[in-house]
């Protein structure tokens, strides 16, 4: 056992919430994924929250995903998948507080089912205004007891310094993984993901008159005009996100919409149209 995984197993161990954070590349879902298992193995009850919209495996790109963990994982993406929220976007640059508020109601959705260690995952946006202003946020939103810090040098020192040293709790550890993908193999990644998601997708035709429709909090300023091929998110009549689906036809004059998607049309509610077109179209 590394010096570095020590630490980081010693903070996951003794913080209800642990935020993990580095940049593109460094290991983080591997991290989580092993912490989460090592957790469960120990005999805590354990949920991972996967914030990354981009690379998301605990649900389909586009959203942020909450699951249970069981036992050793090979790979995030074997969480046992509970909650999502479709944010409508494969980055959060458009939406950084929703994604920020996303992230924290997972994570407290998680607590109330019970769970004593929650682990959250995030993208690798830690530089620049951005990418320290969307850290700064899930941080304040989600208050994890710990902080995980990735690094190559010191690219997310200007987002622990404005927390202190003994709350929340900050680890710092070198990357995990030297190998970096270029950003058309994670374009690849996404579109792969999502396909394989939408995969045994049935059409369905949903009454406007019956079925709300709303832009995500990534798509503000689209026009429903616009909305043949998007991918939306199915909502219940309480507003949980039930599963993700694209938009084969919409006819306006009969006030219907026809969306290809695997949740069974008499739960949805509400469609939130997207900012992402699916290539399945």
């Amino acid at each position: 056992m590394t010096v570095a995984w020590a630490a980081a197993r010693a903070a996951a161990a003794a913080a209800r919430v642990t935020l993990v954070l580095g940049p593109s590349d460094a290991g983080k879902t591997t991290l989580v994924a092993r912490l989460a298992g090592a957790l469960a193995e120990a005999g805590h009850a354990v949920a991972v929250v996967d914030a990354d919209l981009g690379q998301s495996d605990v649900g389909p790109p586009t959203t942020v995903g909450m699951g249970r963990v069981h036992g050793p994982i090979a790979r995030l993406g074997d969480a046992e998948l509970v909650a999502l929220e479709f944010l409508g976007a494969t980055s959060p640059v458009r939406c950084l507080r929703e994604t920020a508020e996303a992230t924290a109601r997972l994570v407290r959705h998680a607590l109330a089912l019970g769970c004593d260690r929650v682990l959250v995952d995030t993208s690798g946006l830690v530089e620049g205004s951005i990418g320290r202003a969307l850290k700064r946020l899930k941080i304040d939103r989600v208050a994890p007891d710990a902080l995980v810090a990735l690094q190559r040098s010191e690219e997310c020192e200007p987002i622990l310094r404005a927390y202190g040293e003994a709350s929340p709790v900050i680890v710092r550890l070198p990357l995990l993984t030297t190998a970096r993908r270029s950003p058309a193999v994670r374009r690849q990644a996404r579109r792969q993901a999502l396909e394989a998601y939408l995969s045994a997708a049935a059409a369905v035709t949903l009454d406007l008159a019956r079925v709300r429709v709303r832009p995500a909090p990534a798509a503000r300023g689209l026009t429903v005009a616009e909305a043949e091929g998007v991918l939306v998110g199915l909502e219940s009549e309480d507003g949980r996100t039930l599963g993700l689906g694209w938009v084969s036809a919409l006819d306006l004059a009969r006030a219907r919409v026809t969306v290809h998607t695997r949740v069974v049309p008499e739960c949805i509610a509400a469609v939130a149209f997207g900012r992402e077109r699916c290539r399945t179209v």
